[in-house]
């Protein structure tokens, strides 16, 4: 290796100890949040008689649900079945059971059946 060829060496070296020792700095000045638990289920909602269920399917789509997302995965003849996710913060915070009851209010269910549920961490 020609002399040259050194130079360049430790100039990339000189800048990836740089790089990285910014990258340690900012780290540290900006802590990342702690991940909160994360809630999941999956609800069957039974759609009444007297109501369409595609019409249904889409109210439960477009719910604000706050601290939740849901996902309607899928429908047979008058059951709509969807996908709900809540990030727990805190001991007190009950985030699935509001977005829980929310959903079973919206016009057009007549039941709504909780099949599984899933604790864990993001």
């Amino acid at each position: 290796m020609n002399r040259f060829g050194w130079v360049d060496a430790w100039r990339g070296a000189r800048t990836g100890a740089c790089v990285f020792a910014l990258a340690a700095a900012c780290s540290a000045a900006f802590p990342q949040q702690s991940l909160a638990a994360q809630i999941q289920t999956y609800v069957i909602f039974e759609v009444a008689a007297s109501s369409d269920p595609n019409a249904v399917a889409e109210k439960l789509r477009s719910t604000s649900l706050g601290n939740c997302l849901q996902l309607v995965v899928g429908q047979q003849a008058r059951d709509v079945f969807v996908h709900i996710a809540c990030d727990e913060s805190g001991p007190d915070s009950k985030y699935l059971e509001k977005a829980f009851f929310d959903l079973s209010r919206v016009a057009g269910v007549a039941r709504a059946t909780i099949v599984a549920l899933k604790q864990g961490t993001n």
